[in-house]
Formats: C-alpha cells, sequence, structure tokens
C-alpha cells in the first residue's frame, strides 16, 4: 500500500452571480498546521460547468496562514473570500481564466476542422474529374 498525504480539508464557497461571477466558486483547502499554530488555507478558483481548477497564489505567498478553530476557522475563511471578492482579488483570475478556455475553445475548433477534413478526404468518394479511366499498369 503506498503512503497518503493528507492534504486537509475543503469547502467549497460560490461567488455571487450578481458581480458577474456567474458559474464561479472558490474552493478553499484548510488544514491545521502544529508548527505555526494556525490553519494553512490555499485557494483554487473552479468554474462550475467545466471539471478543471486553477491554483490562486498570489507572488509573495503561496500559503496563506489564518487564525481559528474547529468552530470558527469556516466562518474565518467565509470572511476572506469575502474581502478577497469586495477587493476585486479574484477579478484577474477568472479573467485569465476565460482567457485560457477562450484559447481552447478556438484551438480545439481548429483541431477539429482539421481532423473532419482529413477523414473526408479519406472516405470522400472521388469526383468523377479526379476518376481515371486508364488501366493501373497504362502509361
Amino acid at each position: 500500500m503506498k503512503a497518503y498525504k493528507n492534504k486537509g480539508y475543503t469547502i467549497e464557497i460560490d461567488l455571487p452571480k450578481k458581480c458577474d461571477f456567474k458559474n464561479y466558486s472558490v474552493e478553499c483547502t484548510y488544514q491545521y498546521d502544529k508548527k505555526e499554530a494556525k490553519y494553512s488555507l490555499s485557494m483554487w478558483l473552479k468554474r462550475k460547468d467545466i471539471s478543471n481548477r486553477h491554483a490562486i497564489i498570489s507572488q509573495e505567498i503561496d500559503t496563506q496562514f489564518i487564525s481559528g478553530t474547529k468552530e470558527t476557522i469556516k466562518g474565518n475563511i467565509c470572511r476572506i473570500v469575502e474581502q478577497a471578492l469586495i477587493s476585486g482579488f479574484f477579478s484577474p483570475y477568472i479573467q485569465d481564466y476565460e482567457y485560457t478556455y477562450a484559447c481552447f475553445d478556438e484551438g480545439n475548433a481548429l483541431f477539429e476542422k482539421r481532423r473532419m477534413e482529413a477523414k473526408n478526404q479519406i472516405t470522400a468518394p472521388k469526383k468523377e474529374s479526379e476518376v481515371s479511366l486508364c488501366p493501373v499498369n497504362a502509361h
């Protein structure tokens, strides 16, 4: 049996639709760090209609340590997410997310077009002008 790594607990907080964040939520993973005597918090931006997520990491720190107890930690995380929302913290990440998936959609459309063109070339019957009336070995 392989060893496992405990990554803590996870809660998901929906971002308000009225802020043009429809279909977005923030997945927050937290676990108690005995050494720091605080909870470490990692946030992930998630678009609910796509099964993927983007890490939200600031340039200065990649893990945030927050105070709380078992009873208060979820409320503290909700307040952090609310403050981040009010400050516009999520906006550049959502713009990046939208750009990334728009690029994917454009690229996917191009590859699908190429695939279908290749498939049509293989399976399409030859046009009358392309059919040779000469025997195969005749020159």
